[in-house]
């Protein structure tokens, strides 16, 4: 067996597992992960070694022209290709992530590659260790670039679950420019091209990995907002039923309630019904009879709604709001940004003990041209953000898809959103200017 060719061999197969494993690291992994990740590397490891061995028997390692460019290309491709069921066996994801992750990990070490030839054609032949060591320190710096620009990015945004079967026309592409591309790189000196040449191909070469990187990552970036965009309009919509939902259930228990007093007061003039037991109930009828009267319907009905919901839980809803400013927002946005706000402060507040901190503070008012909404409550522990708005732990929520519609809304009045805490108070202020002929009026 080719000593020099094994240890080349597991070398690169080892990049590339290390390139995967850089971009795959944050996803889920699966029961014993250790020991399967131990199993696969001496799997592969026992392979690498079989393959040298039947290209050392077989003629193809020392064999040069398109066979071997053949042979080593069918490899590299197949190498790609068992990449996949590999990090499904790591991590529990789908198999479009797992192609994701596969290629632009091989597309990564193929740039290190790539680099480490650039490198050894201007520099010549040097010792086996000074050439060692400079392939150690060029793949480290690749790699590092290479988690900071594109790794990071993908963690950042979240696009470790995002699936897009358009994954299986980029392994097509990192098949043909990658691979290939590289694999003709490596036959130029063999084929007495000039430097000039083996230099512009070479920086072609990086240039191609890095538009490949860039692409994998802006598809999954695209698609990521599609189904955040799509997310939110479903939201957008559910909020206007549930706005209309909730006006006729207000409407339908205000009339009921007003029935069960007129009964009350005619059981009371029988006698079967004392006064004082009269009085008890009535109070008990008032919270469902107490509607918020703010000047605009749709936030009288979500803070009656959000009301009622804190009387559930033996929360105060304190509000002082002037609904007449925000005339000129649809009622669905208002509905879901009040919704989402008030949320957020209850699954804060419930989780207090002290009666005196089980309190929310909502004010709305006008100021300087603006809208100013102003929400405050209690916390405990640690307020779990989603770019720097409040994340509720409700599942439907997980990717905080509450949050963005909540600056969604903001922003599409040209508003904005910001959170503060101060020891255990937490802030969440809405300014959104005022239309011209609001502010005029």
């Amino acid at each position: 067996m080719d000593v020099i060719l094994a240890a080349s061999s597991l070398e690169t197969v080892a990049q590339i597992a290390v390139a995967m494993l850089l971009f795959a690291w944050s996803l889920h992994r699966r029961p014993r992960f250790w020991a399967r990740l131990a199993g696969l590397a001496v799997a592969a490891a026992a392979l690498t070694l079989v393959g040298v061995g039947v290209a050392g028997a077989t003629g193809i390692s020392t064999s040069a022209g398109p066979s071997r460019v053949l042979a080593e290309f069918a490899l590299f491709s197949l190498l790609l290709v068992v990449s996949v069921p590999v990090l499904l066996a790591l991590f529990d994801t789908s198999v479009w992530v797992a192609l994701f992750f596969a290629t632009t990990g091989y597309t990564l070490q193929n740039l290190a590659s790539g680099a480490e030839g650039f490198l050894v054609f201007l520099l010549g032949p040097r010792p086996l260790p000074l050439q060692l060591a400079e392939t150690a320190a060029v793949t480290a710096i690749v790699y590092l670039l290479g988690y900071v620009a594109f790794a990071l990015p993908v963690r950042r945004h979240r696009l470790t679950d995002v699936e897009d079967r358009t994954m299986l026309v980029v392994v097509a592409a990192v098949i043909l420019v990658v691979i290939a591309f590289d694999l003709v790189n490596k036959t130029l000196p063999g084929l007495s091209a000039s430097a000039n040449d083996v230099v512009l191909l070479r920086v072609i070469h990086g240039i191609s990995c890095v538009f490949m990187l860039t692409v994998e990552f802006e598809l999954l970036y695209t698609r990521s907002l599609r189904t955040n965009v799509a997310a939110m309009e479903r939201a957008r919509a559910d909020d206007a039923k549930g706005l209309a939902a909730s006006r006729m259930n207000a409407q339908a228990i205000n009339v009921r309630m007003h029935d069960i007093r007129h009964q009350l007061r005619d059981l009371e003039a029988l006698g079967f019904v004392g006064t004082e037991a009269l009085v008890e109930l009535e109070r008990q009828l008032d919270v469902y009879d107490a509607a918020v009267k703010t000047g605009n319907v749709a936030l009288d009905t979500v803070l009656t709604e959000k009301g009622l919901a804190c009387e559930r839980e033996g929360i105060s809803l304190g509000c002082v709001a002037d609904g007449d400013v925000l005339s000129f927002m649809a009622p669905a946005d208002i509905y879901s940004l009040f919704g989402d706000a008030v949320d957020n402060a209850i699954e804060a507040v419930e989780k207090l003990d002290e009666p005196e901190k089980r309190v929310i503070d909502l004010t709305v008012r006008s100021t300087g041209g603006m809208v100013s909404a102003h929400v405050e409550n209690y916390f405990r522990g640690d307020v779990r953000l989603s770019n720097g708005l409040p994340l509720r732990q409700a599942s439907q929520d997980a990717r905080g898809y509450g949050a963005r519609h909540m600056r969604a809304v903001a922003e599409r009045y040209g508003g904005s959103i910001t959170t503060s805490t101060d020891g255990d108070l937490f802030r969440l202020d809405v300014l959104i200017p005022l239309p011209e002929k609001e502010v005029q009026q």
